[in-house]
């Protein structure tokens, strides 16, 4: 009997790693599936266990300031000049599931986040 104890949570333990591994292992979309970027170009790992940084973005897309200058003419505001000030890239832009506005939870601004 404590051996089918120990076995379940053995197994309940194997499940969970293999679910987390397949929530990053999920498809690109966007540009980055057109493009075919690697796992390793954003994670800069083959296997990745945990989301891209921040610093992975700007090393393609710019600073901050370059994608604040890119949207700059965007025709009801520029989401990269915030009162917010300079959010996470991965706060709006999601690769793997659609992307989320920030400033949806408050404005009614009619773009989206790619």
């Amino acid at each position: 009997m404590k051996l089918s104890y120990v076995m379940i949570s053995i197994i309940a333990v194997v499940c969970a790693v293999l679910l987390s591994s397949a929530a990053f292992a999920q498809e690109l979309k966007g540009k980055h599936k057109e493009n075919a970027i690697a796992c390793v170009d954003c994670h800069k790992v083959e296997n990745p266990d945990k989301p891209a940084s921040m610093e992975s973005c700007i090393e393609c897309h710019g600073s901050y300031a370059d994608v604040k200058e890119l949207t700059k003419d965007l025709p009801e505001a520029n989401p990269h000049d915030s009162h917010l000030g300079e959010l996470d890239c991965r706060d709006c832009h999601k690769m793997h599931k659609p992307s989320e506005v920030v400033c949806a939870s408050c404005h009614n601004f009619d773009f989206v986040a790619p």
